[in-house]
């Protein structure tokens, strides 16, 4: 495709500049990294494609191949900005991609105060969200270096940003949590942040955060607590959108939302006084504000609070839906702005409330959604994800308006059956080449899946009141495309999306076959379901298995040296001897603390091993999620293609049989056509030969009569005129005999043209099956080594987990050794006193 045009020579350049490093392979990279990372569309970021997978991938090498001093290192940190401000792809980078263990030996000492800025809001952005399951090789460095800026440096910026990663990166990960109570010391760093809530608004939410984590580990939050960040938050938010702050609006907003999804902190918060003078403000703020990603994150903040159910706040559910209208036509607010509006019509209806805040909605402006969709499908480019979520929350808008009964008439009006085909144009293409170019470049997206599910429903329960819905309903349930929508919805949709899937058999309209056929399509899609699995089980536990480097290192690593060995080795002989002959009272402190320090020279040889073998496992790991992530994206296309494949396969058997049909029908009508010609040139050569039959009669009666032509020439005249007349039919009959036979001869050549042209279409046929065949085969293989991958990865988690063991082994030999130490100073201390007493 032309949009992933720069992307392509990305990947091209960085493998030319891994074989060849100059400045020419060089310029060639900063040139494609700026072109990537100036483009307007965000849409080439979208995980999912394979070209996108494969650019990741390759930045990732080319960072971590890369010295830190590099000017293409920032040129990256620039296009990783940029593609954070995709909500999708920036997910995709936080937890399959990982990129935060190589950004954070950017964060030297003499790093320039611009450039650190950089690092840590990238660094803040590829953390928001992360799972950390155990602790990590980079967090201690990171976590240490971070404390050090926020407990030393002078700039606000750099503080503030420092405490947004903590936060990330503690925020419901204990081994993070754990791994920071072990890098400072926690009374004197909760003095440090209580102090730096004075800065400012910014700095004041972050430490209040970071203070509520830390307490959450030894406490739930109290009542006060909660009540006190409610009202924190409003002050926050306001402070946030006067300075267009996303990433403060962002820390609050999800916090915000965090904390309502629990059911103590959900009734305490509901019990909080000021939602509706805050919420004023904030409405207020939003006609104001004119960046659309702050104004999106308050949008959601909106959703939060009228999940709630507070009471107080229905007067203002106009004003909400006024101020979202405002944003409908914005692309990067649209969907969240229809959101909101829906959940203030599905709390209404569901509260029986008044719906006067129908009179604000003005469907020309949300039929704006649609148009922007049309124009990108027009323009040749398939859907981006944030067009599709657009769709999706117009589409569950509608539904809840059409369960209104006074508005439900205005809205099929305005929103016709029309409009749905066209949204669902791509499935509903019957032609081959249609259904390959305009079906999104990869149906088993999670919001494609989204979008067709939750049209699916609307179009069901639309086709209870029109003619016209229900007949465009029972199209799209015979569909292949739709039932393997259903199928894979059922796999791996959120709870709505299988819960909206579950409820169509009972619609109007359902037939009773497609149910067999969403269930033959759950066995089609089951592999690639179970790699899909496979991935999320990979990023999940990722890094759990120790490297075979990590092993080499240890081994190749002495422990002491051979001197070392041989002092220690006479030492314990002497001690031991010591101890038979009931003289270890003898033995000196000094010997004693040296073969402490052994000990703890050796625990900190393992300790070093162990972070070694740590950091390569980590590597590792995160290079087979890469290749791992690269192989899924690969089966996805091999799937969209075999399915295609089948679909146009389907649609020649079609045609062959209809080919089939109308050959058999020439041939019937040939036949026809020859058995009537053969009956008339039968005819012909009878009555040629009844005339040859006459003219040998006539030839004999002409030597009959010869004698008699002396006598009779008028008689023999008019004989011979009659000779003359039936030799005359007789050629004309020899004529129409040539015509006819030369009629069967064209008729022979048509015939084996068709003949030639059903052989062709079979030959065709064949290619197919052959490419159907070798596609199954490579799926087998990638499946093959998919399998063999996870065995791998089985057996190397096993061995970090020996390793552990091991190291709990030597923590207990330590603390036996320490218990030792304590028994001879106290043995040395008493025999002190008792010379002193002596």
């Amino acid at each position: 495709m032309e949009k992933y045009r720069s992307m392509k020579a990305f990947i091209a350049a960085a493998l030319e500049y891994s074989k060849h490093q100059s400045e020419t392979t060089a310029s060639a990279l900063q040139r494609n990294l700026g072109t990537i990372g100036a483009s307007l569309d965000l849409s080439i970021f979208d995980p999912g494609t394979s070209i996108a997978t494969e650019f990741y991938v390759s930045l990732y090498e080319l960072v971590s191949a890369l010295p830190s001093r590099s000017s293409i290192i920032w040129s990256a940190v620039a296009v990783l900005q940029h593609a954070c401000k995709n909500s999708a792809a920036r997910q995709t980078l936080i937890h399959t991609y990982k990129f935060t263990p190589i950004l954070t030996r950017l964060l030297e000492a003499n790093l320039t105060a611009e450039k650190r800025i950089r690092v840590l809001q990238l660094i803040q952005e590829l953390t928001y969200g992360v799972k950390i399951s155990w602790q990590e090789a980079h967090l201690p460095y990171l976590i240490s270096t971070l404390t050090q800026w926020v407990s030393q440096s002078t700039e606000e910026e750099v503080v503030a940003l420092s405490l947004g990663v903590l936060i990330n990166l503690c925020y419901k990960n204990l081994p993070a949590i754990y791994t920071l109570m072990r890098a400072v010391d926690t009374k004197v760093f909760v003095k440090t942040l209580l102090k730096l809530q004075s800065y400012n608004m910014n700095t004041k939410v972050q430490c209040c955060k970071l203070l509520m984590v830390l307490e959450s580990i030894h406490r739930e939050l109290t009542d006060t607590d909660i009540l006190d960040f409610a009202t924190v938050t409003f002050c926050s938010l306001i402070s946030a959108l006067q300075e267009k702050n996303v990433l403060l609006l962002r820390h609050t907003v999800d916090f915000f939302d965090d904390v309502r999804q629990k059911e103590h902190s959900r009734n305490v918060l509901a019990t909080y006084p000021g939602y509706a003078e805050g919420v004023e403000n904030i409405l207020l703020r939003l006609e104001n504000n004119s960046d659309p990603e702050c104004v999106a994150l308050m949008m959601e903040f909106l959703v939060s609070i009228i999940r709630l159910q507070i009471p107080s706040l229905m007067p203002l559910y106009s004003k909400c839906v006024r101020t979202a209208m405002m944003w409908v036509p914005v692309e990067r607010v649209c969907s969240k702005a229809l959101s909101l509006i829906r959940i203030v019509i599905t709390d209404t209806r569901r509260s029986k409330g008044s719906f006067e805040i129908l009179n604000e909605l003005d469907l020309s402006v949300l039929m704006l959604v649609l148009d922007s969709g049309y124009e990108m499908e027009e323009s040749g480019s398939s859907r981006s994800i944030e067009s599709q979520a657009r769709l999706t929350e117009f589409l569950q808008l509608v539904q809840e308006m059409v369960r209104i009964p006074v508005v439900r008439e205005k809205v099929m009006q305005t929103f016709t059956d029309q409009a749905m085909r066209q949204i669902l144009r791509p499935v509903l293409e019957e032609s081959e080449a249609a259904t390959c170019e305009a079906v999104p470049g990869n149906l088993f997206q999670d919001p494609a899946t989204t979008l067709h599910v939750h049209a699916l429903s609307l179009t069901a329960d639309l086709a209870t009141h029109d003619s016209n819905w229900l007949t465009l309903y029972s199209e799209l349930l015979r569909k292949k495309q739709i039932q393997m929508v259903m199928a894979l919805a059922l796999f791996t949709g959120d709870g709505d999306v299988k819960q909206r899937v579950l409820q169509l058999p009972s619609s109007v309209g359902f037939p009773q076959e497609c149910i067999s056929a969403v269930a033959k399509c759950m066995g089609e899609l089951e592999p690639l379901v179970l790699v899909q699995g496979r991935t999320a089980c990979g990023q999940s536990s990722k890094g759990r298995s120790p490297t075979d480097q990590g092993y080499s290192s240890e081994m190749q690593m002495p422990l002491f040296s051979i001197a070392q060995e041989e002092r220690l080795d006479l030492f314990i002989t002497k001690l031991e001897q010591a101890f038979e002959s009931n003289q270890i009272q003898d033995t000196t402190t000094s010997a004693v603390m040296e073969l402490y320090e052994y000990k703890l020279a050796a625990m900190r040889h393992a300790e070093r091993a162990t972070q070694a073998s740590l950091e390569a496992a980590n590597s590792h790991a995160t290079s087979l999620q890469h290749r791992l992530a690269q192989v899924v994206a690969e089966s996805s296309r091999l799937h969209q293609l075999l399915f295609y494949t089948q679909q146009c396969l389907e649609g020649s058997r079609t045609e062959k049989i209809c080919l089939t049909a109308k050959l058999k029908e020439e041939q019937a009508q040939m036949s026809r056509t020859r058995e009537t010609q053969s009956q008339e040139i039968r005819g012909l050569r009878k009555i040629v030969v009844e005339k040859s039959a006459t003219i040998d009669q006539l030839n004999r009666t002409t030597a009959e009569y010869l004698g008699q032509l002396e006598t009779s020439k008028s008689t023999i005249e008019t004989l011979e005129r009659r000779v003359n007349d039936l030799l005359t039919e007789g050629k004309v009959s020899e004529a129409k005999a040539q015509e006819l036979a030369t009629k069967i001869n064209e008729l022979s050549r048509v015939i084996r043209k068709m003949e030639d042209g059903s052989n062709k279409q079979k030959q065709l046929l064949e290619e197919k099956n052959r490419e159907i065949a070798s596609n199954q085969n490579h799926i087998s293989a990638l499946k093959q080594e998919l399998q063999e991958q996870a065995e791998q990865c089985y057996n190397r988690e096993k061995a970090l987990s020996e390793k552990e063991e091991c190291i709990e082994r030597m923590k207990g030999e330590l603390s036996d050794l320490s218990r030792m130490r304590d028994i001879i100073f106290e043995l040395t201390a008493k025999k002190k006193e008792d010379l002193n007493t002596s």
